[in-house]
């Protein structure tokens, strides 16, 4: 991820949480998540630059979630910028989240708050077992019943966000050149 990616993000998690007045890390997950896949199906190619994988209650942004958990091995960079501008519940409340600052909307483009518009409205309020089935689609399956690391893959992600076959095709196309270059 790089340094605008990392500010991104932070951008991201700050316009969801400064539109709910706070929200619990779970429901930011998916809440990113689906507007990643809306963004994805609709433009083709991912509104975040984290790698989403299957964990047992549904995808989460696997750069994020180990910041949010505080793993050891978390990227500190993000970390840093994160623990900067949002604060986290105590004891009991642990897993909520409050903005400590606006979100800087230069980072986020039209297409990005429309698509995290639509994913807040559809997603704050679904209680936590609705949010969990909602979020196991067919790529979420794949990817978590794979051995290894569950990465999901961008492409199960553009049909799981109900992307068109020409827009499956322009993804496939940009990955592979992606791939070239690299």
């Amino acid at each position: 991820m790089t340094q605008f990616d990392k500010q991104k993000l932070t951008e991201v998690i700050l316009y969801i949480l400064n539109k709910t007045r706070g929200l619990d890390y779970y429901h930011v997950f998916k809440i990113i998540y689906f507007a990643n896949i809306a963004h994805l199906a609709k433009y083709g190619f991912s509104m975040v630059s984290d790698e989403f994988c299957a964990l047992p209650d549904g995808p989460v942004p696997s750069i994020l979630y180990n910041c949010i958990k505080d793993d050891v091995h978390c990227d500190k960079e993000l970390k840093n910028m994160l623990d900067k501008t949002v604060a986290k519940g105590t004891d009991d409340a642990y897993y909520m989240l409050e903005a400590k600052r606006d979100a800087d909307l230069d980072y986020l483009s039209k297409a990005d708050i429309e698509a995290l518009d639509q994913s807040i409205e559809e997603n704050r309020n679904l209680p936590y077992g609705e949010l969990r089935a909602k979020s196991h689609g067919e790529e979420w399956s794949r990817a978590y019943n794979q051995q290894g690391r569950k990465v999901m893959d961008i492409v199960g992600m553009a049909k799981d966000g109900m992307a068109s076959e020409d827009m499956i095709e322009y993804i496939k196309e940009n990955l592979a050149v992606e791939a070239a270059l690299a």
